[in-house]
C-alpha cells in the first residue's frame, strides 16, 4: 500500500471515529444512522481521477424523512435506508472545509484535526433534520427553490404562504431564463392539484 493510500485510510478512520460517536454505523465508505422514520447518511466518494500520485475524495451528506414522503402521497419503502434522500449536499456546503474535496497529500496536516471538525459540523447539520418541517426548512435554506417535492409538501400540508414564497423565489432566480415557462407550469400544475392559486 502506498503512502497516499495509507493517508486515505487514516482519513476514513478519522471520519469514522466522529460518526461512530454520533451513532452512525459503517458499511464500507457509507455511514448510516436510522431513527424513527428518519435516515441520516454520510459517505466518502473517491475521485475518479485518482492515480498512484494523487488520492482525493469527496464527502456527501443525505437525509430522508418518511413523514415528508407520506404527506405527498409517496409509497414508503419497507427499509427506509433504501429510500431516495430528499436532502443531499457536499460537506463543504455545511462545514468550514475550504474546498470541494479532500486531497490526502495537500491536506495531510488537516486530516486528523480540521477534517474531523468539519465532519462534526456536518453531523450537527443533519441533527437539525428531525421531522418533515425541519427537512422543509433545511431544503428552503439550502436554496432548493425548484424542488417539486418541497413545493408539493407545502401545498399538501396547507402551507400556502410558503408554497407561494417558493414559487416567488424560483421566479426571481429563473424568471428571465427561456425555460421559465416550463418551470412555472410545473408549479402551477402542482398548485392546481391542491387548489392553491399562485401570484
Amino acid at each position: 500500500m502506498s503512502e497516499l493510500e495509507d493517508r486515505f485510510t487514516e482519513a476514513v478512520a478519522a471520519i469514522g471515529g466522529v460518526l461512530k460517536r454520533h451513532g452512525f454505523r459503517k458499511k464500507r465508505y457509507v455511514w448510516t444512522r436510522v431513527g424513527d422514520g428518519i435516515v441520516h447518511e454520510i459517505d466518502v466518494q473517491r475521485s475518479h481521477g485518482n492515480s498512484a500520485g494523487s488520492v482525493r475524495f469527496y464527502v456527501n451528506a443525505r437525509a430522508y424523512v418518511a413523514e415528508f414522503d407520506r404527506a405527498i402521497g409517496r409509497t414508503l419503502p419497507d427499509d427506509p435506508t433504501r429510500a431516495n434522500a430528499q436532502f443531499e449536499t457536499r460537506f463543504e456546503e455545511v462545514s468550514d472545509w475550504p474546498t470541494d474535496r479532500v486531497d490526502v497529500e495537500r491536506d495531510a496536516d488537516a486530516l486528523g484535526t480540521a477534517l474531523p471538525a468539519a465532519i462534526e459540523q456536518v453531523v450537527a447539520h443533519l441533527d437539525g433534520i428531525t421531522d418533515a418541517p425541519s427537512l422543509a426548512r433545511t431544503l428552503r435554506e439550502s436554496g432548493f427553490v425548484l424542488d417539486d417535492d418541497l413545493f408539493a409538501w407545502y401545498c399538501a400540508t396547507g402551507r400556502t404562504d410558503d408554497a407561494r414564497a417558493q414559487f416567488g423565489a424560483a421566479r426571481d432566480r429563473f424568471g428571465a431564463e427561456e425555460r421559465w415557462p416550463r418551470l412555472a407550469a410545473r408549479f402551477e400544475e402542482a398548485a392546481l392539484e391542491y387548489g392553491i392559486s399562485l401570484p
